[in-house]
């Protein structure tokens, strides 16, 4: 991309400390981190938060046991999901929030497909045959940003199946807490990821930091998550997040909330490929980075 490149005079930023991560951190546990199926282990070794239920996993094919899995579930490749992540949708009632519209041929920005009755959010058909060949060629493929050192070495290949996560019926939004050397440095809010995506930042606190030029909307983001999550739960996620990524340097640590507990979402050690985020961020977040503990 562009971005992908250092600048003397921006050396303490943010996003080119990941992009000097991309060329030379060599480090084994970020492809262990990166990998999403052994991320799991990670969290369980911890002992320290909740997992999705996982349902299914293989190296060895891409073959769905369709007939053991819940109405609702989770489908993807461990090293990447690309166009090839499948949110089941076949409950009772439909996942709440979701819009669906016939537009078979869209190029929406979303990229998951929300499957009920064989049919995606825009009216695509996907059969079980369909799913299976499209989990066939993801597997084939390598990552496509090989700068990611961790997330393009990721082996063995394979499918899981995990639980689909809701909350009060609908998708709850992401929770990322971006830790530094052990310490939690700020929270990540992520809303309307489904539809409108809007991004905020808070300090531990709970109140949302300025950003004077963020590149994604922050609509509709609340001024403090105090008000949302109250403070007990906010140390806690704190708290989770930091023991996850105690072992190293730095790591978006990703979480849902739901049925008021605290499940892991997956390790992000390349946040949004080294793009360059607001002033604010790049400051605050490379600071944090600098600023190793005696």
């Amino acid at each position: 991309m562009p971005y992908h490149r250092l600048y003397e005079d921006k050396k303490d930023h943010y996003s080119q400390l990941l992009l000097k991560r991309c060329l030379h951190d060599r480090n084994p546990l970020l492809v262990k981190m990166e990998d999403k199926y052994q991320a799991r282990q990670i969290v369980e070794e911890k002992n320290s938060c909740n997992l999705p239920k996982l349902y299914h996993w293989s190296d060895k094919t891409h073959k769905i046991p369709w007939e053991k899995l819940p109405p609702r579930c989770v489908i993807k490749t461990n090293h990447w999901s690309g166009e090839a992540l499948f949110i089941m949708d076949n409950g009772k009632d439909p996942i709440a929030g979701i819009e669906r519209k016939f537009k078979p041929f869209s190029r929406s920005i979303n990229r998951y497909k929300i499957v009920r009755n064989g049919r995606d959010q825009n009216g695509g058909f996907w059969p079980r045959w369909r799913i299976e060949r499209a989990l066939k060629k993801c597997l084939t493929k390598d990552f496509p940003i090989p700068l990611e050192w961790g997330a393009s070495n990721i082996s063995p290949r394979g499918v899981m199946v995990e639980e689909l996560l809701l909350d009060e019926g609908k998708i709850p939004p992401d929770w990322k807490v971006h830790v530094f050397h052990g310490i939690a440095g700020f929270v990540q809010y992520d809303i309307g990821r489904m539809d409108a995506h809007s991004q905020a930042i808070y300090d531990l606190s709970g109140h949302k930091i300025k950003q004077t030029n963020s590149p994604w909307s922050q609509a509709n983001t609340p001024d403090d998550i105090i008000s949302i999550l109250g403070q007990n739960k906010l140390d806690e996620l704190i708290e989770i997040s930091q023991k996850l990524a105690e072992d190293i340097d730095y790591c978006r640590v990703d979480f849902f909330l739901t049925n008021d507990k605290w499940v892991f979402g997956e390790f992000t050690n390349y946040h949004n490929s080294c793009q360059p985020q607001s002033d604010e961020w790049e400051k605050l977040a490379g600071d944090l980075w600098l600023s190793r503990p005696a």
